[in-house]
C-alpha cells in the first residue's frame, strides 16, 4: 500500500473567495466549521453570488479572526479586496463596497445553522498524484489553489488514484471519512487569483480527461486533523 499523508488543509470563510491554509482543523459531519460559512447573495435574485458569474471574487480573500465552533454560526470574517483594502463581513458599509466591486447589489449572508454554503458536499479531497498526472498530460501548472480542496493528500502513485475511491472509507488521522463522488469542474478553475494568472486551458484539459478532478466526502465522526497526519484505508482496500 502506498504511503499517504495530509499535505495541507484549507478553509474558505466566504464562498468563491480565497481562503487560508491551516496547520490544524476541527472536522465533523458538517465539514470544517466555518468553511463557506459566509456567502454574498444577490439582492435581486436571492441567489449566492459565485465567481462563475463574478470572477473578481476570486481576487478577494477571507480569513477568520476568531476560530469557528462546530454547529454554531460562523464568526465575522476579514475580507481583503484586490487592491489590498480590508473590511469585515459585519462592518457597516461592507455590503456597499462589495456591491461596487461586483457591479451588482449584494449582501453578506451567514448560515446560522453552522452549515456551509456548499455546492455539493461538505468535504473535498484532492491528491498530489492527480495534480502531477494532469500537469504532465497538459503542460499546465495545475496549482492546487485553482481547485480549492479542503484536504490535499500527498500520495506517490500513478494516474489519478482518487477516481477509484467512491464509496470507500478512509481514515485521516483519527477521523474516518467516506468518499461520495467525483468533483465535476467548471470555469472557476481558469480564473486568476492572487499569485495565479488566468489559465483558460485548464478547464478544457480537465474536460478532455472526463470533466472531474478530486472527490467529495463526508466525515463519519468528529475530531481534529493536522498537516502531516497519516491517511489510511479502513476498508482493507488498496489506495492505488
Amino acid at each position: 500500500m502506498s504511503l499517504a499523508r495530509v499535505a495541507a488543509l484549507y478553509r474558505y470563510p466566504v464562498k468563491s473567495m480565497g481562503g487560508a491554509e491551516l496547520a490544524r482543523a476541527t472536522v465533523g459531519p458538517g465539514g470544517l466549521p466555518g468553511d463557506r460559512g459566509w456567502a454574498l447573495r444577490e439582492t435581486a435574485t436571492g441567489k449566492a453570488a459565485s465567481a462563475k458569474k463574478h470572477a473578481v471574487l476570486m481576487l478577494c480573500s477571507a480569513r477568520f479572526l476568531d476560530e469557528p465552533a462546530p454547529g454554531a454560526p460562523p464568526p465575522p470574517a476579514e475580507v481583503t479586496f484586490p487592491d489590498g483594502a480590508i473590511t469585515r463581513t459585519d462592518a457597516p458599509g461592507a455590503n456597499a463596497r462589495l456591491s461596487r466591486l461586483l457591479g451588482a447589489e449584494v449582501a453578506f449572508a451567514r448560515n446560522d445553522s453552522g452549515a456551509g454554503h456548499f455546492d455539493a458536499r461538505p468535504l473535498h479531497l484532492l491528491t498530489t498524484a492527480a495534480l502531477a498526472t494532469m500537469r504532465a498530460k497538459s503542460g499546465l501548472d495545475f496549482d492546487v489553489r485553482r481547485f480549492r480542496p479542503n484536504v490535499l493528500v500527498e500520495l506517490d502513485a500513478p494516474g489519478r488514484p482518487e477516481d477509484g475511491w467512491t464509496g470507500r472509507a478512509i481514515r485521516l488521522g483519527s477521523v474516518s471519512i467516506r468518499v461520495l463522488k467525483p468533483v465535476s469542474r467548471c470555469v472557476m478553475t481558469t480564473l486568476p487569483q492572487p499569485g495565479l494568472a488566468a489559465s483558460k486551458e485548464t478547464f478544457p484539459a480537465i474536460f478532455a480527461d472526463g470533466g472531474a478532478l478530486g472527490v467529495y466526502a463526508e466525515a463519519l465522526s468528529s475530531g481534529t486533523w493536522n498537516a502531516g497526519d497519516a491517511v489510511e484505508w479502513t476498508d482493507a482496500a488498496e489506495m492505488t
